[in-house]
């Protein structure tokens, strides 16, 4: 090993929130790109992707951190770990639901290399997975005649703002969230982070008149146990971007086709879809991959609701982190700390 090698493997670096979102907000379709790669590889078996791990200081209560880590092989292999936290009554102190790191380390030694800020990371990347749902079981039409919203955070504004980018459209957009003024406040920033995607945002004071006529479907709430018990809410055909998990009760879900990030990763945790199977609503071999339908194996039925409730894979966190990494290279703002490493 070279002298320049061995002191390179001893520095560390971090990228603040300042520079992730600067670089996420220029790698829109790159991005897009990734997902649908790493949805191919796991559709086939290919990722080492860990179950993840989650820690509860309170088991009454609904705070969690959860581990996620990967290995992504290819062209631009990358190792590390996401430690993302959601503590919902952040909300209640003006701050984030959710905050995180992600780890990454470096590929040859094992070595920690950087950290970077990754609630932008993890949010960017559940949006992407969204836009990588909708858009394959929409088979690529992304024009939307109305976009029902439920939950005002911050994914449901990141995932708006990357549908915008991507270049799609939504006649209507109908906003519905249980605090009634969060809803207001989304409808009346929404130009700021998708006015791109369209100019009618409205609020629905009910779930069940955000649902009518939707053609696209964005859950993504805090919601801890199912919520949504009527499988005819949902228009025939309507794409259900299940991003939070756990609104839908099994009978909401039967009669649909179910599609998900990874199997066995979906079904755990008393995510809905798991407490289908467990009920019998849901027929487990009936569940697809994304990937399936990106590789052609599957087509989508746009006669039939289809619902997306992808787990989350820490393989996308890890591969956004490090073309992330990769991008934020000499940007103002990046620490770089020499000699991090314990070299003997």
């Amino acid at each position: 090993m070279s002298t320049d090698n061995a002191a390179q493997d001893r520095d560390f670096v971090v990228v603040p929130a300042s520079v992730v979102g600067d670089v996420l907000a220029s790698i829109g379709k790159e991005a897009k790109g990734m997902v649908e790669s790493l949805y191919i590889e796991a559709a086939q078996g290919n990722l080492v992707n860990p179950d993840s791990l989650f820690l509860r200081p309170d088991q009454e209560r609904r705070e969690r951190i959860i581990a996620l880590p990967a290995y992504v092989a290819g062209d631009a292999p990358a190792m590390g770990i996401k430690w993302i936290s959601s503590f919902p009554e952040n909300l209640r102190l003006g701050l984030p639901r959710a905050s995180a790191l992600i780890a990454l380390n470096d590929v040859r030694t094992g070595f920690a290399k950087a950290i970077l800020e990754g609630a932008q990371i993890s949010g960017h990347r559940t949006a992407l997975s969204a836009a990588v749902g909708a858009e394959a079981l929409r088979d690529g039409d992304q024009n939307v005649q109305k976009l029902a919203v439920i939950g005002t955070g911050y994914i449901s504004r990141t995932t708006l703002a990357v549908l915008a980018d991507l270049g799609w459209s939504c006649r209507t957009v109908a906003v519905h969230d249980l605090d009634e003024s969060r809803a207001r406040a989304f409808a009346a920033d929404s130009a700021e982070f998708a006015g791109a995607l369209s100019s009618s945002v409205t609020t629905a004071p009910t779930l069940q008149e955000a649902l009518r006529d939707a053609d696209l479907v964005l859950f993504a709430t805090t919601a801890v146990v199912p919520h949504a018990s009527e499988p005819g809410w949902f228009k025939p055909g309507a794409v259900v971007l299940h991003m939070s998990l756990r609104d839908l009760e099994p009978t909401a879900m039967s009669g649909a086709t179910h599609v998900v990030d990874e199997v066995s990763h979906a079904l755990r945790e008393k995510t809905s879809l798991a407490l289908a199977v467990e009920q019998g609503t849901v027929n487990r071999e009936s569940i697809v991959a994304v990937g399936d339908y990106l590789r052609g194996v599957a087509r989508p039925d746009r006669g039939k609701v289809a619902i997306y409730a992808p787990f989350g894979l820490g393989s996308l966190d890890i591969a956004l982190a490090a073309l992330v990494l990769d991008r934020s290279r000499g940007a103002e703002g990046v620490v770089t700390v020499p000699g991090f490493q314990a070299v003997s």
